[in-house]
This record gives structure tokens, C-alpha cells and sequence, in this order.
């Protein structure tokens, strides 16, 4: 059983590695393909892999870490909810089909977003992401899907790193005022 969750691991962290390796712009740069495309096949390939990855985790016979109450199935349900909630409000800034590459960046979609939700938080999607897998995990709290949550947890510090060199690269200055303005996961609570 441990060795299948092992295995399980492996496979989120192949997935966040080849996820990171495919957009950097170093990979990006030695294809031959037209960004629209490229983006396009970069999210064909995320998504099946993805789901790939929660189908098998999903075949994986798993014990229960904490024991299932109705006050945890609450609090997971409301957790999860409130992930997709901020992962949908962050695409309120963002194009859904430029983002799968449906359609070709316009030059308004290449400025640096500092407003509405990335206001309050730089990454909203990673932050979402936590809130999703934390509050499923809550839901149903099985090993299988605490492999889930640490392997994103173990993931985020070097993705986040991956995507601010190159938003420092694209945006400069500008992002490192916005990088030293706004806090990257956590918003800030202000007690008045």
C-alpha cells in the first residue's frame, strides 16, 4: 500500500516538473511552433495528465489519516468551494481562451494584472489550487489525497520561483514593485 502511494507521488512530481519545464520560456523558445499553438498543446497535455494522475489516485486503495465527521465534510466542502470561488474570481483578469490557447495573446493581455483579485494576492490560482486540495482532503481525508496536498505544497515554493523569474524578466521593475506590494499566497489582514 505505502509503495503505490510512493509511486502516486512520483506521479505529481513528474506532473509539476514536466508542468514547470514546458513553460519556461527556455523550452518554449526551441519549439518550432506558433505560442498560440504551443499553448494550446501545453494545455491539451495538462489537463490529461492531470486527470490521468487523479484517476489513478483514485484506483489507489487508501486508509483514512483522520476519521471522517460531518463537521469535516462541512469544512472540506466549504474549503473546496471557496478554491474554486478564487481560482474562477482570478480569471476575472484573464482571458479562459487565451490562458488554453484558443485564441492569440493581444498586446492588452500582455500587462502585468495588479488589480481586482491580484490586488490582494499575486498568485490566486496556486492559492485556490491549496484550497481546493486542503479542503478535499478535509472531505475525504485519505493518505491518497494527503499525497495530493503535500505534493503541491512541496511543489508551489519552486513553481512560484519559476514564474516570478520570468514575470521579472517580462515586467521588470514593474514586478518587483508589485512583487514587494503585494504578498504572494496569503492576503493581508489589515485590523482597523
Amino acid at each position: 500500500m505505502l509503495l503505490n502511494h510512493l509511486i502516486f507521488f512520483g506521479c505529481w512530481a513528474l506532473f509539476y516538473t514536466i508542468h514547470s519545464l514546458l513553460a519556461s520560456n527556455g523550452i518554449k523558445s526551441k519549439v518550432a511552433l506558433n505560442p498560440t499553438t504551443y499553448r494550446l498543446i501545453y494545455s491539451l497535455f495538462s489537463t490529461l495528465s492531470f486527470a490521468f494522475i487523479l484517476l489513478l489516485g483514485a484506483s489507489i486503495y487508501s486508509a483514512f489519516v483522520l476519521p471522517p465527521s460531518p463537521i469535516t465534510t462541512y469544512i472540506g466542502l466549504m474549503l473546496a468551494t471557496f478554491g474554486l470561488f478564487v481560482i474562477k474570481r482570478s480569471f476575472r483578469n484573464y482571458s479562459l481562451r487565451v490562458f488554453l490557447g484558443l485564441k492569440k495573446e493581444s498586446q492588452s493581455d500582455q500587462t502585468l494584472k495588479k488589480d481586482k483579485l491580484q490586488s490582494k494576492i499575486r498568485h490566486p490560482l496556486y492559492t485556490g489550487t491549496i484550497l481546493l486540495f486542503l479542503g478535499y482532503f478535509i472531505y475525504n481525508p485519505l493518505l491518497v489525497n494527503l499525497v495530493s496536498l503535500v505534493a503541491l505544497l512541496a511543489y508551489l515554493p519552486f513553481g512560484i520561483r519559476l514564474e516570478e523569474k520570468k514575470l521579472i524578466q517580462q515586467f521588470g521593475d514593474e514586478y518587483l514593485q508589485y512583487k514587494k506590494d503585494t504578498p504572494a499566497l496569503i492576503p493581508k489582514i489589515k485590523f482597523s
